[in-house]
């Protein structure tokens, strides 16, 4: 296996509701659900870098609350540390911003729905514990 890849993950939340986009076709996850994120510059920070994949992928500025949780997961095509940030949309936002690229406003109580890549499990977790059983 080769490197690990550091990427950082921008958790958007607004108003109940986290921003969530689809992974394209052809390549690595395609189909898979995914919050902003992307791959940190060598000597860049994790908070920043969610913060530029944001702004790159969604066009929404986020101003970045508190780290979740980092995680390191294997792959078939790579192993990678994610580093999870609680994000809000920047004050001259309004809630629930329109986003581009089809991310959308998902409700926080149904992220556990959604089909997320596996090294996502521990940060949805956090954000959407699963429903206690009747």
């Amino acid at each position: 296996m080769t490197d690990t890849r550091r990427i950082a993950v921008a958790v958007v939340e607004s108003d109940g509701h986290s921003l969530v986009g689809v992974r394209p076709d052809g390549g690595d996850l395609a189909g898979y659900h995914e919050f902003p994120g992307g791959k940190c510059e060598s000597d860049e920070p994790p908070r920043a870098c969610a913060v530029r994949e944001c702004r790159e992928e969604t066009g929404l500025v986020v101003v970045p609350r508190e780290h979740l949780v980092t995680t390191t997961h294997d792959y078939e095509h790579a192993r990678v540390e994610i580093h999870f940030w609680r994000c809000v949309l920047s004050p001259d936002l309004p809630d629930r911003a329109a986003a581009r690229n089809g991310f959308q406003w998902v409700p926080l109580s149904a992220l556990n729905s959604l089909k997320f890549p596996e090294a996502n499990s521990e940060v949805l977790r956090l954000l959407a514990p699963p429903a206690s059983g009747l």
